[in-house]
């Protein structure tokens, strides 16, 4: 019995909406982008029961070939209907046949109505498998002498993926361009996929690329994302790759969600293409450990360009705007970069960049102050991680803005000016971060008078004087005088956490002598008009003179304290 008519028209356009995949059209995110959506055929098995191919294929192992095929079945009916005795063959062709193996957790029955899917596999000793032209069900009557044979149903094999690496991969696949949207050939699924981001990451254990999916669920139910996953593929080698979401992905009709692929790749490796495998399970009767089996569905196109290319040009004190989809940042809650500084520092041998953001809760109840991480990208790609400061108040009141701070360390020949500053979230892709918000700016050059900006504080330093006392044992200390005139932003709020100011004296040998923190909270906290600094922590039993005065804004950070060369007085 071959490729059996369906019992009525009716049954049949029920059936076509739930088992083939690709039917109809399927919705983009961005109209203007083609979605890959291929039809699915399916055949009668039995009166009730239909079949479809979800994926075929050969693949190479070390000592031969395997084969692997997951058929799925709909059983249209009224009542529950028992999956017929069969075996699943498949045939080259040459005319060579191979029986497969079922997996243990095949479906004996299907409830009405119901989909499953069925899983085999067997693994060959031999590379010369050949073409696939077809696979059948055939029920063995080993009871008759000689045993009769009867093929249930045949379907002819149109999409089979041979394995491999390189070109030989990717023969039978659809080829996509990077960002272009598309739907998994085969699987029953209505969803669509978008590639949005890659990032290279090193770890402890070694390179990684981490791949983000934006998944869109255009229908008008409720869908889980189906078993796939994404591996990477240089011209010799694939990569194989894992999903970082443990639990399953729901989407809720018109919802969107981020899933993310993390693939371990080599130091130096010039990666062409990602390819998207359909993911099936199977289970050895008699136990044993599943076997993950994965058949390439289609092929993207590596992005050629990575860094800060995505990076949006940015106004300094302008809100940032966030990925919609960002969990890390409330709707409520508006960022904005007030300053950037590249400094360097005199004695430590690189330079500081240091960036403030400034965090405003526009709710009328207290929200989360957001935990994002941030990475300073210069016009080649080169990449320095940010440290944010230790210390951050945990909540946000309504109506104010909060100051938070983060220090990147950038070596002295770094020579840009302009920079992309990549906004991250760590939460999503854990342990790998994803990008949530990219800015193309300028780092601000200090004014040139006397007046300097320490975002939410003005400071104009109108005197900085030095001056030296003799102790009793014959060691000098020193004391600051400052006239400053300082000025503060309204709704910003000031606490222990704000960075310090610290005013080094350093003599005309290069040596620091003497030195004193300074903070714009509490009870001794810098204030406008003329006040006394007491730097008796350190004394030394040498004077010289010339003195000069560093002013540094100092920033506790969790890789120690940042400093960022403010003034220099002579």
């Amino acid at each position: 019995m071959k490729n059996k008519p369906w019992k009525s028209s009716l049954t049949a356009i029920m059936l076509g909406a739930m088992i083939v995949q690709g039917g109809t059209a399927v919705w983009a995110a961005d109209s203007t982008t083609p979605v890959i959506s291929a039809p699915t055929v399916n055949y009668g098995l039995t009166p009730d029961i239909r079949a479809a191919i979800k994926s075929a294929a050969v693949t190479p192992t070390a000592s031969g070939s395997q084969l692997a095929v997951t058929v799925r079945l709909y059983n249209g009916g009224a009542v529950q209907n028992r999956v017929p005795e069969h075996e699943l063959r498949v045939q080259t062709a040459s005319g060579v046949s191979y029986t497969l193996k079922p997996s243990a957790s095949n479906k004996e029955a299907l409830q009405p109505k119901e989909i499953g899917e069925l899983v085999y596999m067997t693994t060959v000793d031999s590379k010369e498998i050949g073409q696939i032209e077809q696979l059948s069900f055939v029920n063995v009557d080993i009871y008759s002498y000689p045993k009769v044979e009867t093929t249930l149903l045949a379907m002819p094999t149109k999409s089979v993926w041979y394995g491999g690496t390189g070109n030989t991969a990717l023969q039978s696949l659809e080829n996509l361009a990077w960002g272009q949207a598309f739907t998994i050939p085969g699987v029953n699924s209505g969803l669509t996929y978008s590639p949005v981001e890659v990032s290279m990451q090193n770890t402890a254990s070694g390179r990684v690329a981490v791949v983000s999916v934006l998944a869109s669920n255009p229908g008008a139910g409720r869908e889980t994302v189906p078993a796939f996953r994404m591996d990477a593929q240089s011209e010799q080698k694939s990569y194989e790759g894992k999903r970082s979401e443990v639990d399953p992905v729901t989407l809720e009709a018109g919802e969107k969600k981020y899933i993310h692929f993390a693939i371990p790749v080599e130091n130096g490796v010039t990666l062409s293409n990602l390819l998207v495998l359909s993911t099936d399970s199977f289970v050895p009767k008699g136990g044993g450990q599943a076997t993950t089996l994965a058949t390439g569905k289609l092929a993207i196109a590596w992005p050629k360009e990575q860094g800060n290319s995505a990076a949006a040009p940015y106004t300094i004190g302008q809100p940032i705007t966030f990925d919609a989809l960002t969990k890390v940042v409330d709707k409520s809650t508006e960022v904005s970069l007030m300053e950037l500084h590249l400094h360097e520092n005199p004695g430590e041998g690189y330079q500081t960049a240091v960036a403030k953001f400034k965090l405003t809760n526009t709710s009328t109840t207290p929200t989360a102050t957001p935990a994002f991480l941030s990475e300073l990208v210069n016009a080649q790609g080169v990449t320095y991680q940010g440290s944010r400061q230790t210390n951050v108040t945990t909540m946000l009141n309504p109506g104010l803005s909060y100051v938070v701070s983060y220090s990147y360390i950038v070596p002295q020949t770094e020579e840009s000016t302009t920079f992309s500053l990549k906004l991250l979230d760590s939460v999503a892709a854990a342990p790998f971060t994803t990008t949530i918000a990219a800015l193309q700016t300028d780092v601000q050059k200090e004014e040139a008078d006397s007046t300097i900006s320490l975002y939410p504080f003005d400071l104009t330093f109108n005197d900085v004087t030095v001056s030296t006392q003799t102790t009793a044992q014959l060691t000098y200390t020193y004391k600051f005088r400052l006239d400053l005139d300082i000025k503060q932003k309204e709704n910003v709020v000031v606490d222990n956490n704000f960075s310090k100011l610290r005013f080094e004296i350093v003599d005309n040998a290069g040596r620091v002598v003497g030195s004193k923190d300074a903070s714009f909270t509490g009870v001794n906290k810098l204030i406008s008009g003329k006040q006394l600094l007491d730097a008796t922590n350190i004394t030394t039993d040498q004077f010289s003179y010339p003195f000069t005065v560093n002013v540094y804004e100092t920033i506790e950070t969790q890789n120690g304290t940042a400093k960022r060369l403010l003034k220099v007085i002579k």
